[in-house]
């Protein structure tokens, strides 16, 4: 194999890592709600119903969530 070959492989490898790890480092925000916020870390930050963002732990603390079978 040649460099210059081998040089454009490690390009295209190097430039779709990039890529992927932009698009699953910082997911889009998601809706509170109890089922998201529950099982996500308390830091997550999420959209409230009037478009505000706040942590899930937050909303968490002052929203009633009925435990799943409860």
């Amino acid at each position: 194999m040649n460099l210059s070959k081998f040089a454009r492989i490690v390009g295209l490898c190097l430039a779709l890592s990039i890529t992927a790890l932009t698009a699953f480092a910082n997911p889009p925000l998601q809706d509170c709600s109890c089922g998201y916020c529950s099982r996500v870390a308390s830091t997550r930050e999420c959209i409230n119903f009037d478009g505000t963002t706040m942590t899930c732990g937050y909303w968490l603390a002052v929203t009633l969530c009925t435990p799943v079978g409860g």
